[in-house]
């Protein structure tokens, strides 16, 4: 059970997402032609940069660090500012920020002072989809990433060429984002600050809704009545996909209009028949309201994207995609950066990378790591937590879920927009994992831990929402 923990100074600090509302936001940015970014240097916020530059904007921004996303930004011609100054905004007209930096942000602040639309990231999406005729917006507290992915695939191949926006790489398009010249905008609509109100989706996807962002809410019925509301958004012209598998999200449902529903067992609207695994990746029969629609044989592993793959077919489904384009989709998806991610082998162990940072998307990360590793070797995990009051809250848990691993190597908290104010450490963690786990230092010396005792067959999965990723560049 997560602890609840009260509001402290780690949180008084942070930003909140605008509330223009659509009218308002058409209002003022109609004219303005000088876009700035606070905090380009993220995933979505360099996606939004490159759609406002490539309306024929000019759009610039700024970031603590170089990155690649920053790179991506600079190779389409975007300024880009390293470090946060109030004179970057000589000349522009709007600005748009990450809920990553906190109100005395230079930048911010300078906005907010001059007068000018200071307008959140989820906002400022809501603003840019408005006018695609057909909105999927995938929500929940696991699985975003990887079913805004597959959709996009799946569209893909039905040739309605989609433009979305994931909060990770897509591989096909070797992108975050991509833009189509069809109807349809499928995106990842973040719960964290209640983002993903800001949209108006056509068809809300809701996963499941697991209890997570304790910085942003105070307890479970808060988060509960969150995604409540954005089952909501949809209305009665619209529609609702939720996770039949998941209670939390069946209540978050229970209201809303015209709702469907996927999941494992066959009291789901969509479900699988005659589910087998082979090394860890699942085939079976997709069954849909209509009749079966025929069978799909997955090339990514684990139960859990068994269920995000029916997520995925459903939405595809109800917005009229034909089965071929389903069935290919499905099969032929070979997932997202940093959803268990092969990274290649070291000394006869393989290496993959995966997101997983709540206790629940560890354990599946691990069990699925285990059925690929087959019983060969043994099953690593470096483990890096994202955030003191996350840590802190489902300390316990998380603890839990690593002892799935073989041996575990624990990295320093992510801070990410925090400070340390609550007794967390990764030493401390590790010492609750027990005998199997160690914390050694930085990822160079948990590196040099593993390359002591990685033998071959032995699997190495690499987990955390931060930088973690950094480690890989130790076994090149």
């Amino acid at each position: 059970m997560a602890i609840i923990l009260q509001k402290t100074g780690v949180f008084d600090m942070a930003t909140q997402n605008s509330s223009f509302g659509q009218a308002r936001l058409e209002k003022l940015l109609a004219g303005v032609r000088r876009v700035f970014f606070i905090g380009i240097g993220g995933v979505h916020m360099s996606t939004l940069a490159l759609m406002t530059h490539w309306r024929g904007l000019y759009a610039a921004g700024s970031d603590r660090v170089e990155n690649e996303h920053t790179a991506r930004v600079r190779r389409a011609g975007i300024p880009v500012f390293i470090g946060h100054d109030a004179a970057h905004l000589a000349g522009f007209e709007a600005v748009v920020y990450t809920l990553a930096v906190g109100p005395e942000n230079p930048e911010y602040a300078a906005a907010a002072a001059q007068g000018l639309p200071l307008i959140s990231r989820a906002e400022y999406l809501a603003y840019l989809m408005s006018p695609y005729p057909c909105r999927i917006g995938v929500a929940g507290s696991h699985g975003k990433s990887t079913v805004t992915a597959w959709l996009t695939e799946i569209f893909h191949l039905a040739r309605r060429s989609p433009t979305a926006v994931c909060g990770a790489v897509m591989r096909r398009y070797r992108a975050p984002f991509t833009l189509g010249t069809g109807r349809d905008f499928i995106f990842e609509a973040c719960e964290y600050q209640r983002s993903f109100l800001a949209f108006r989706p056509t068809l809300a996807v809701l996963l499941n809704a697991a209890y997570d962002h304790v910085d942003a809410y105070p307890d479970p019925a808060a988060l509960q009545d969150a995604f409540a509301r954005f089952a909501a958004l949809p209305g009665e012209g619209g529609r609702v996909l939720a996770g039949a598998d998941d209670e939390a999200a069946l209540q978050a449902v229970r209201t809303a209009a015209n709702v469907s529903t996927f999941g494992l067992a066959e009291t789901a609207d969509y479900h699988p028949l005659d589910l087998t695994f082979y090394r860890g990746r699942g085939s079976f029969l997709l069954a849909a309201p209509t009749g079966v629609i025929g069978r799909a044989t997955l090339s990514v592993p684990g139960v859990h994207n068994v269920k995000n793959a029916l997520a995925a077919a459903a939405a595809a489904h109800l917005s009229g995609v034909d089965a071929t384009a389903i069935l290919s989709g499905l099969s032929g998806f070979s997932g997202a950066a940093r959803r268990m991610e092969y990274r290649g082998q070291w000394g006869g162990a393989r290496l993959y990378d995966d997101y997983a940072h709540h206790p629940d998307e560890i354990a599946a990360a691990l069990s699925t790591a285990r059925g690929l590793a087959g019983g060969a070797g043994r099953l690593f995990a470096v483990f890096q937590s994202h955030t003191y009051s996350r840590t802190a809250a489902f300390f316990d848990p998380i603890a839990a879920s690593l002892r799935l691993a073989d041996r575990v190597f624990v990295a320093d908290i992510y801070p990410a927009r925090e400070t340390e104010t609550l007794g967390m450490s990764g030493e401390k963690l590790a010492a609750a994992v027990g005998e199997k786990a160690a914390y050694v230092g930085d990822l160079p010396a948990i590196a040099a831990a593993l390359k002591r005792e990685l033998a071959p067959g032995d699997l190495l999965l690499v987990m955390g929402a931060g930088d973690v990723d950094r480690i890989f560049a130790e076994f090149s």
